[in-house]
């Protein structure tokens, strides 16, 4: 069974905050997938992600380099975008599955290779025609189910102030 819920971000900031939140509650060896348009906030969500556990480390889009590392004291995060990955086979060759375990991962343009993964959260971001966004939370597998509700609790406790 997968569960759902939907939150609105106005503006960069916000979405830095839902991160920030969203971080509260993932460790070593979650997976967190990001689906959206080119512009839609996914890197953004990264960045407020990567604050969320004080990290000193710039944030950037790895769209060229593929992966970034960023260091923090309770885990590090490993930053991937497959935006330009086509096939399963190229994305084993990245030789990243080593660092799964030893890191919260976190995977721009991944929703093409989810089913690779047993357990994951997926984000999906939604432009409006207002230039809000709509963040889509879903979580597949038993892992995701614990912190589920508890996520939707503090994002929603969010956007009710």
């Amino acid at each position: 069974m997968v569960k759902e819920f939907e939150i609105a971000s106005n503006s960069e900031a916000e979405t830095k905050e839902i991160a920030k939140k969203t971080a509260q509650l993932l460790r070593s060896g979650d997976i967190i997938v990001l689906d959206g348009d080119l512009g839609a906030g996914k890197t953004h969500f990264v960045k407020g992600f990567a604050e969320g556990f004080h990290c000193g480390d710039p944030v950037t889009s790895p769209t060229f380099s593929i992966a970034n590392f960023y260091r923090t004291d309770v885990s590090n995060i490993l930053h991937i975008d497959l935006y330009r990955i086509s096939t399963i086979d190229e994305f084993n060759d990245l030789g990243l599955v080593d660092y799964y375990s030893q890191s919260i991962v976190i995977i721009e343009w991944g929703k093409k290779f989810a089913v690779y993964f047993e357990e994951y959260l997926l984000i999906s971001f939604k432009i409006n025609d207002d230039n809000t966004r709509i963040l889509t939370f879903a979580g597949y597998g038993n892992k995701y189910g614990s912190i589920f509700d508890e996520l939707k609790h503090i994002l929603k406790e969010k956007q009710s102030c």
